[in-house]
């Protein structure tokens, strides 16, 4: 029997890190060769990583939202080939240059059985383990003792602040934010529509008391829909740096808040193929799906919307993250020489998305939304 480390493996050229999106299994666990182990999002796609080696899962080295770089250890596992422990060498191999300041030391001290035992039984995981200062060679018991004597004190002592782990959910989400920072060349557009024209249609559907209840927001987010079928830029996606990827149908993303404050997507897929009726049911759904914590977006979500009405807030540029190729603005309404007015801000990606482009985008939405009474009867 051999216990040996589980790599995030390289799946594509260039990847640098992942994140950790969850576990399909449970240490103790016998694991098939081939058999899903856990699933991971990189820059490119999210994914389901099978297990190298045949044999129980002992650990997980890193917990759902953590990022790590390729090759990095996930999990230990014990498997009945001696040689599989070898065999995992060459996958981390590639990181080992990259590895933390205090990396050599980790290597070069020494855990004995009887310390790592002793750990166990403290509760201490194994990358904890590999950051205990040691007094020699070796890490010895006395050396746990003293670190764990430490730490107690130190979590003892009274601090001027409080800490909380961030989620899951809201790991994912700046996870994306950093990726879309290194690859996105963002530029922003903006423009004024006649909201008024839209409440009022919103409001008189409500009135007729029938099974569609549409919001305001919704009404506007059908008109976009119908504008992104004569604009096929902002449904697609820019694969590397020579290929438009144009998808036949707009998977629609919509913004929705969380109670504490962390920012979660709705997704309406192939919006541009349902009627109005249907659009609205099936937002609703997805958005209270979203609000439940379900978080809906993919490498397909194209257009992303973000509806600051309830907020008071007039003005933003909305932050795009990819893949998407713009994020909508729709700011809350305001009264303009007697008109009600609301201010579009699309920032889109400039690699793949002209301003003139844009504007001629932002430009075609107000015009459906003077048109919303027919478009919603269609």
């Amino acid at each position: 029997m051999a216990i040996v480390d589980v790599p995030i493996p390289q799946m594509g050229e260039g990847l640098q890190e992942v994140i950790i999106l969850g576990f399909h299994k449970q240490p103790g666990d016998y694991v098939k060769r081939d058999e899903l182990l856990y699933s991971m999002e990189t820059d490119k796609a999210a994914m389901e990583v099978e297990s190298p080696y045949e044999g129980v899962l002992k650990e997980w080295l890193a917990e759902e939202g953590a990022v790590l770089e390729i090759g990095a250890p996930i999990a230990r596992m014990e498997v009945e080939d001696a040689a599989a422990e070898t065999a995992a060498a060459p996958a981390a191999s590639g990181v080992a240059a990259e590895a933390a300041p205090d990396s050599r030391a980790e290597r070069e001290t020494i855990i004995p059985p009887r310390t790592r035992a002793y750990c166990r039984e403290q509760g201490i995981t194994e990358a904890e383990m590999r950051r205990i200062p040691a007094s020699g060679a070796k890490l010895l018991p006395a050396d746990v003792d003293a670190y764990l004597k430490a730490k107690r004190e130190e979590e003892a002592a009274p601090k001027p602040y409080v800490e909380h782990a961030l989620s899951p959910l809201h790991r994912t989400f700046i996870y994306r934010l950093r990726r879309s920072a290194q690859i996105v060349v963002p530029a922003t557009a903006k423009r004024a529509v006649d909201w008024g024209k839209v409440r009022r249609f919103a409001e008189s559907v409500r009135a007729q008391g029938g099974p569609v209840q549409p919001s305001s927001f919704q009404s506007f987010a059908y008109c976009v829909i119908q504008a992104v079928k004569e604009h096929p830029k902002f449904r697609s996606a820019l694969v590397g740096e020579t290929t438009i990827r144009e998808y036949r149908h707009l998977n629609l993303g919509i913004a929705v808040g969380l109670p504490e404050g962390e920012l979660t997507t709705a997704v309406v897929p192939e919006a541009d193929t349902l009627d109005f009726a249907t659009f609205v049911q099936t937002a609703q759904a997805n958005i209270q799906r979203a609000r439940e914590g379900e978080d809906q977006a993919t490498e397909t979500t194209q257009l992303l919307l973000t509806y600051m009405g309830p907020y008071e807030i007039v003005d933003a540029v909305p932050v795009l993250v990819a893949p998407a190729a713009a994020v909508l603005f729709i700011g809350s309404a305001y009264e303009q020489n007697g008109e009600l007015i609301s201010n579009l801000a699309l920032t889109f990606d400039h690699r793949l998305i002209q301003g003139i482009e844009a504007a001629v985008f932002l430009r075609s939405i107000v015009e459906k939304v003077q048109q919303i009474e027919q478009i919603t009867k269609g």
